[in-house]
């Protein structure tokens, strides 16, 4: 008989879908080196990272990820980032950014090594703060900050510009270094990364306008879109540009708090109420300062005009879309959302006042704001709400916090600065000092005390007992302050009367410690 011949058994090998995607798109293999495969590195291209399979996508474990097992060098490194997961978010994403703090930074950690360790840095970062022991450095924070750097710097060694989706981590990873920073109460720190995120930001824009194929709202492999990240950083830089009005002179492409201002015709939800209301404070700000600084010509003061316009109106449709959207609310609902309504009441009152002063006499603005006397008490009764609420929440009053957002921490400074009611402006500063609070560059304690010196000295050169309901001079009010860190420790604050700025002189300096 004819002796069986060996069957032949073919072989079927599934395609491998792992490789990076600039290796997919050469059509070559990969060899999947983390986070960045040698084969691109090491012919001097940009490799563009990994696409999450169904498997370990965002989704699937961004509910507990750190339940997987290979992100950790350690148990230390575990449960600083469980930390973070677990206690950290929530405050840090407050009432308005729950979703980036408590999802989409935990779905970038995941996959991007220099977040994972932005996010460890900030968990042990945020357990030190509460626990009021910031003054002893750690050296897992500092450590996994240097990490974050040092895989942050790759990105930017590339020949070509960085793709949507490394300018996205770069851009997430500047949101978390500034709060990180503010955590710490490294204040000149942040308002260093704010700075440098900033041209970032203006570069990425700038070359998405030139480039009609750039998509500037998305990265198909990044689980953050620009457009969140944007509006973070612009809420930081208007914070900066809140207290440091020269900033506003810096050399830029474009102004990132500026863009066009259409009416709100409804809002859906609070969330999207804040996102006009903040963006909508944003462009008052840049208003304002644009009118101080730019020369007056005939042209200039005609798009103002147009401006103002502009502003009222959406000011005006954004109040009227608020009350909608109360009306529609369920009372559970409502009550839910008593403390952000709240919030963006404030923030409506203010903008109410810088748009009805007279931008283009502003040695006149101190005195324009003794008729809004009746704004500035209402600001102090919604803030007065929120800390009270605040109070009676389950999370123990007294304990350092951090968040993002609309707050009422510059609200306050406000009060405590503008109003000329004695009793409402020295119970801001009350306010403030008692509140261990921090909102990004805004912290409280450091806030009340620049504006109780800033009352002391209106009062003092007015002849005025404290707390006295007589009149400060106009020329000894405080018309400008300007905030010079100095270390981490003492902050350098100059006053600069009606007085002194008529004249020129540089005003007063005090030495604040923080």
């Amino acid at each position: 008989m004819e002796p069986n011949k060996a069957k032949r058994t073919l072989r079927f090998y599934s395609k491998v879908r792992s490789g990076c995607l600039t290796c997919k798109k050469r059509k070559v293999k990969c060899d999947e080196a983390k986070p960045h495969c040698r084969r691109c590195t090491g012919t001097g291209r940009l490799c563009e990272g990994y696409r999450p399979d169904r498997a370990s996508s965002p989704m699937a474990v961004a509910a507990n990820p750190a339940s997987q097992t290979g992100l950790f060098a350690s148990p230390v490194e575990r449960r600083s980032f469980m930390y973070f997961q677990s206690q950290a978010c929530k405050p840090l994403g407050g009432k308005f950014n729950s979703s980036f703090w408590g999802r989409e930074v935990m779905q970038a950690a995941i996959h991007y090594h220099s977040i994972r360790h932005l996010v460890i840095a900030l968990g042990a970062a945020y357990e030190m703060f509460e626990a009021g022991t910031l003054g002893q450095e750690t050296q897992l924070t500092l450590q996994h900050s240097n990490y974050a750097i040092r895989q942050l710097a790759t990105l930017n060694q590339a020949p070509d510009a960085p793709s949507a989706e490394a300018t996205c981590c770069i851009l997430t990873a500047s949101v978390l270094f500034i709060y990180l920073a503010s955590i710490q109460g490294r204040f000149l720190e942040a308002f260093q990364h704010v700075r440098s995120a900033t041209k970032v930001l203006q570069d990425f824009e700038r070359s998405s306008r030139q480039d009609p194929n750039a998509s500037p709202t998305a990265s198909p492999t990044y689980p953050i879109p620009v457009s969140q990240l944007r509006s973070l950083l612009a809420s930081a830089y208007a914070q900066l540009r809140g207290m440091l009005n020269d900033v506003f002179l810096e050399v830029g492409s474009h102004d990132i708090l500026v863009t066009e201002m259409k009416p709100a015709t409804v809002f859906t939800s609070v969330q999207e109420a804040h996102a006009y209301v903040e963006r909508l404070h944003q462009n008052t700000l840049a208003y304002l300062q644009a009118s101080d600084f730019r020369p007056r010509s005939d042209e200039a003061l005609a798009a103002a005009v147009a401006r103002h316009r502009e502003l009222c109106q959406a000011l005006e449709s954004s109040q009227n879309a608020l009350d909608f959207l109360i009306k529609g609310l369920s009372k559970s609902d409502e009550a839910d959302s008593e403390e952000s309504i709240a919030i963006l009441r404030v923030y409506h009152l203010l903008m109410a006042i810088w748009l009805r002063i007279d931008i283009f006499h502003p040695g006149d603005r101190e005195v324009g704001y003794d008729a809004w006397d009746d704004h500035f008490e209402e600001i102090l009764r919604l803030c007065e709400f929120i800390v009270h609420k605040q109070q009676q929440a389950k999370i123990r009053w007294g304990q350092p916090s951090c968040s993002s957002g609309l707050g009422y921490i510059m609200p306050l400074h406000m009060v405590a600065a503008r109003c000329r009611n004695a009793r409402v402006r020295w119970r801001a500063v009350e306010l403030l000092s008692a509140c261990p609070r921090r909102e990004a560059l805004w912290d409280a304690h450091l806030a009340g005390k620049v504006a109780a010196q800033a009352i002391k000295l209106e009062e003092q050169a007015s002849n005025l007992t404290m707390k006295s309901d007589a009149e400060v001079l106009p020329g000894k009010r405080v018309h400008e302050v300007k905030v010079e860190m100095q270390g981490e420790e003492t902050a350098t604050v100059r006053f600069i009367t009606v007085d002194d700025w008529k004249q020129g002189r540089c005003g007063t300096v005090k030495q604040i410690k923080l």
